[in-house]
């Protein structure tokens, strides 16, 4: 059995850590959260919300109940034990179905700040969700830019992903600073204690750090990384079935929302490119950038994708800041074989390659490329099967 005990609040200087002790088995840990010392008053540590979100993963996947010593949101547990485990059990067949129990309920709307916030990272999702809002009244107006060290910097944490988690909040600090926002920055040891992979359980991670300020925030509007016609349950990304996860991690103090589900990454990226304050802030790249001119390394997919949709848009020379345009244009024509490739296993790709057919950017050696890929993957696979069957004629 995993048990959970009631959080506790410990002021170090300009930070207060929020840390939950709990058991596995009988053997001993703590959770923690740390916050800048500014939202203390902010802070729950009357339910048991956020640990029960973190650590749902970690009862699924060892098979022991979840046993609170203390009170938990009574919409909360009533929807993890009847709707959530059963379907993230559907969504991951590793997983065994478990039992939340607890010591008692609130039943309380303990929201005081009566506003709203977003996960930011300068990234396509986030400025999409940013700028969609732009305009809303109070309570959906967005005061906040929240930026969380809770796997997206790497899977397993560590002081690596925390150096990256450090150098990716400065550029967030910059924009919010112009923009006149808000930054909460939320440092965390999840990422060690669930040793999973962050795809597989994101929402939730990002969630269990939200629900430690359901006090400040009324609304919370996680950004989507898929449409809506695109919601299936898997073991890969909890992100395809957001609608689902968020309407059931909300609670009586606070609303979560999975934003602007019916737009492609093509859409978000043609709405974005509206507004001149992303042309210096856009960031989507999945390397560390040390080495790079530029604040995207311009090489890998992701910095390929969305340049080749900017230049597909008409939009790439404004974003010469943050892409390096040269390095791009010499992998592009390799990137879209790729493209052709994968557009059967990768959504974006598929639509993708829809604008480069729209836009009848498709030629000869394209096809080249998209040949070189297959084949180069065929040889992968053939590697794999004759490493595992060695000995065979």
């Amino acid at each position: 059995m995993i048990i959970i005990e009631k959080p506790e609040l410990q002021k170090d200087g300009k930070e207060v850590l929020l840390s939950t002790r709990f058991q596995v088995e009988g053997e001993h840990n703590i959770l923690w959260y740390r916050f800048s010392s500014k939202f203390e008053d902010y802070l729950v540590t009357e339910s048991l919300d956020a640990s029960l979100v973190g650590l749902l993963f970690l009862g699924l996947k060892t098979g022991n109940d979840i046993k609170l010593n203390g009170p938990v949101s009574a919409r909360l547990l009533y929807t993890i034990n009847h709707y959530l485990i059963k379907a993230l059990c559907l969504a991951n067949n590793e997983f065994k179905e478990i039992k939340i129990i607890a010591d008692s309920l609130n039943h309380e709307d303990m929201n005081l700040g009566s506003t709203a916030g977003t996960g930011f990272s300068c990234g396509v999702d986030s400025f999409a969700t940013y700028f969609s809002h732009s305009g809303e009244h109070s309570p959906f107006d967005i005061k906040y830019l929240t930026f969380f060290n809770v796997g997206s910097h790497g899977d397993f944490g560590g002081e690596k992903a925390r150096k990256v988690y450090q150098k990716r909040l400065r550029s967030v600090n910059t924009f919010a600073e112009k923009a006149g926002k808000k930054v909460i920055s939320i440092d965390s040891n999840l990422s060690e204690i669930l040793k999973l992979n962050f795809q597989k359980t994101n929402t939730y991670r990002s969630a269990s750090c939200i629900l430690n300020l359901q006090k400040l925030f009324k609304n919370y509007y996680y950004a989507s990384s898929f449409p809506l016609d695109q919601f299936n349950l898997n073991s890969v990304d909890t992100s395809y079935y957001d609608l689902l996860n968020l309407s059931m991690l909300s609670t009586e103090s606070i609303n979560f929302f999975s934003s602007d589900i019916y737009w492609t990454r093509i859409d978000k990226t043609s709405f974005i490119s509206q507004f001149p304050e992303t042309y210096d802030f856009l960031d989507v790249c999945t390397n560390l950038r040390d080495e790079f001119n530029s604040k995207n390394c311009s090489t890998c997919d992701k910095c390929m994708r969305t340049a080749l949709t900017l230049e597909l848009l008409g939009k790439l020379h404004l974003y010469k800041n943050v892409f390096d345009l040269d390095i791009y244009q010499n992998n592009k024509n390799r990137y879209i074989g790729k493209v052709l490739g994968t557009k059967k296993e990768n959504i974006f790709n598929k639509d993708l390659l829809r604008l480069l057919l729209k836009k009848r950017k498709i030629s000869l050696i394209h096809y080249g490329y998209y040949s070189s890929y297959k084949y180069k993957k065929l040889k992968k696979r053939i590697r794999k099967v004759i490493k595992k069957n060695p000995n065979k004629d």
